[in-house]
C-alpha cells in the first residue's frame, strides 16, 4: 500500500464523518426550530440546495455521493501540497462541528421551545 492509498482513505474517513455530523447537526436544528431555513444552519451551498430539493435525508445522500467523488479524485490525483490542504480543511470542519454540536446542545437545553429571548 502506498501514501497516496492511506490518504486516500484517511480523507475519505474525514469526510464521511464530516458529512454524518453535519447530518446529526442539521437535523438537531431543525428538530428544534423548524422554520430555519437551511442556508441559515449550514454554509455549504450545495448541501443547501440539494436540502431544499430533495428534503434532508435524500439531499445529504446525494451530496454524499458528490462530496466523496470530489475528495476521491482530488486525493488521487492532486498535488501533495493540495492534499494537505485538503487534509487541513477537513480537521478545521471536524473541529467546527464539535463546537457547534456542542454549542447546539447547550442551546436546545436552555432554550427547549425553540424562540431565544430578543435583546434589547
Amino acid at each position: 500500500m502506498n501514501w497516496r492509498t492511506i490518504v486516500i482513505i484517511i480523507l475519505l474517513g474525514m469526510s464521511c464523518i464530516d458529512l454524518i455530523s453535519t447530518y446529526v447537526y442539521v437535523r438537531n436544528y431543525k428538530q428544534w426550530q423548524p422554520e430555519k431555513p437551511y442556508n441559515v444552519i449550514e454554509n455549504n451551498p450545495l448541501l443547501v440546495f440539494l436540502w431544499n430539493i430533495f428534503g434532508l435525508i435524500l439531499g445529504t445522500i446525494i451530496g454524499s455521493v458528490i462530496i466523496l467523488s470530489l475528495i476521491y479524485i482530488v486525493a488521487k490525483s492532486a498535488h501533495p501540497i493540495v492534499v494537505g490542504i485538503l487534509f487541513l480543511f477537513l480537521c478545521y470542519a471536524l473541529f467546527n462541528h464539535y463546537t457547534n454540536i456542542s454549542l447546539l446542545k447547550n442551546l436546545i437545553i436552555k432554550y427547549p421551545s425553540g424562540h431565544l429571548p430578543k435583546i434589547i
